[in-house]
């Protein structure tokens, strides 16, 4: 985005918020896939705390933020992609859930990418007049409908707007997906980033996508295509501001704008993202909080994490937990203090082999997102390699800790590198004697960490 420093992509709508509120960044995700950190998002919980690392969702059963919304008086509404609660839950969890449109309302190219790059997720354009239509625009409008109708209530509100886009597959309308020229835009990592000292599953993804014989200009395409999707999302920001306004209560909102994780979007010759994947391209996302009258362009340069958005809004709202969580208050942040230098961030991702349901397809058995997969579609390859190749898939701990990040796997294919020097992560430092004193440090860390945070003691009469 532009306020993170993009030299091409346009979002001023994104912006704006970020120069009346605080931007994060080096804000992560604590897992690299939607479920799981969504899930988190909710909880306070790290993946490892209940085994949140797939497809499996909770229940209002669970302990969660959004019921103390509720104790508090909110209405709470939900609008766009769930994958947080399950559906049931979803409906009881939530005072108004606003549909859920699965898939976009018009047809995009079906379920094949364009013929010359399979697999490559990257399908026709939408034609503009069907614009509104399309899922996200059909979320917007919900979520604006939810605002008309309760602007003036006595009650405070708390809207959840979950936009599909930026996503696989990649597409847009025509005005947005034609709004960059590949030729143009800065591919950060070569094509050959993946081949420096790196895990063996960026060459084994190359491999099942059919990757290894396509050029840069569909990976360039495929950026393109992505920053076009960005700069839509940003304009459906515009449509929430601007409905704001309408009502006359944009200076009595507090707007937070976050992702559940990242994507390739072609970078260092990749597409989609991984479960076992931690570099930034996947775990750090954007954390922009505006709140009225608040310092506007506060950036916090030291590490946070998506799951201290909640924390952050109860603090502000004086509603105290009755469960043991691990995300924090950004509420200094965002009245202008420093970030906390000392603090480290977390991620965690992958399966073990002892645990065949997590994989896909086998973790979608008996949802509505169970479907056969049959070859020459999108997640064919993805399933495929999760099957015939479970060590590229392996459980994996990563921790982001002041310039440096340090990535452990299960199957021993570990990384560490100096952030400051190397935003881009192409020298994996793990293992050279020269950094052995910062590798053992932040190992011990790790440890700490998983052990102060390996389960959650339920409190006597809560459950």
């Amino acid at each position: 985005m532009g306020c993170y420093g993009h030299p091409l992509v346009h979002t001023p709508n994104i912006d704006a918020l970020a120069a009346e509120g605080t931007l994060f960044e080096q804000n992560y995700t604590t897992h690299p896939v939607c479920g799981p950190s969504r899930c988190n998002l909710a909880s306070g919980w790290y993946p490892h705390v209940d085994g949140r690392r797939t497809f499996y969702m909770i229940s209002a059963r669970d302990p969660n933020f959004i019921e103390y919304l509720n104790g508090a008086g909110f209405t709470t509404a939900h609008a766009g992609k769930d994958d947080m609660f399950d559906h049931a839950s979803m409906e009881r969890v939530f005072q108004e859930l606003l549909p859920f449109y699965r898939r976009d309302a018009v047809k995009t190219g079906g379920l094949h990418a364009i013929a010359q790059a399979r697999y490559s997720m990257i399908y026709p354009p939408v034609k503009d007049g069907d614009e509104p239509r399309l899922g996200d625009a059909m979320h917007t409008a919900d979520a604006i409908g939810f605002i008309h109708r309760h602007a003036k209530d006595e009650k405070p509100f708390f809207l959840m707007l979950s936009w599909l886009f930026p996503h696989p597959p990649y597409t847009a309308p025509e005005s947005y997906y034609n709004m960059y020229d590949p030729a143009e835009v800065p591919m950060r990592r070569d094509m050959d980033w993946y081949k420096q000292n790196k895990p063996e599953m960026y060459e084994v993804l190359r491999r099942y996508r059919e990757m290894d014989d396509k050029g840069e200009a569909i990976f360039r395409k495929m950026n393109a295509v992505y920053l076009g999707m960005i700069s839509y999302v940003d304009m459906l920001v515009g449509r929430i501001v601007q409905a704001l306004k309408d009502e006359g209560i944009y200076e009595d909102t507090t707007i937070i704008l976050c992702s559940d994780h990242g994507d390739y979007a072609g970078d260092g010759g990749q597409t989609e993202k991984w479960p076992s994947e931690m570099t930034d391209m996947v775990t750090r996302v954007p954390l922009i909080i505006r709140r009225p009258d608040c310092p506007g362009g506060h950036r916090v340069s030291t590490p946070t994490q998506s799951f201290d958005i909640f924390p952050t809004i109860l603090d502000y709202e004086n509603i105290k937990l009755h469960y043991a969580q691990f995300g924090v208050s950004l509420r200094p942040q965002v009245e202008g203090a420093p970030g906390d230098s000392e603090r480290a961030a977390y991620c965690e991702g992958g399966y073990d082999v002892r645990e065949p349901w997590c994989f896909e397809p086998e973790c979608f058995r008996g949802t509505y997102l169970e479907a056969p997969q049959i070859e020459g579609t999108d997640y064919y390859p993805k399933c495929l390699q999760q099957q015939e190749e479970p060590d590229t898939v392996c459980r994996v701990v990563m921790q982001r800790y002041k310039d440096w990040k340090l990535m452990v796997r299960t199957n021993g294919q570990n990384e560490l590198y100096n952030m400051k020097d190397d935003p881009w992560e192409a020298h994996n430092l793990y293992g050279n004697p020269e950094y052995k004193q910062v590798q053992d440090q932040m190992t011990q860390k790790m440890l700490a960490w998983l052990i102060d945070t390996s389960d959650v003691v339920p409190i006597e009469g809560r459950g």
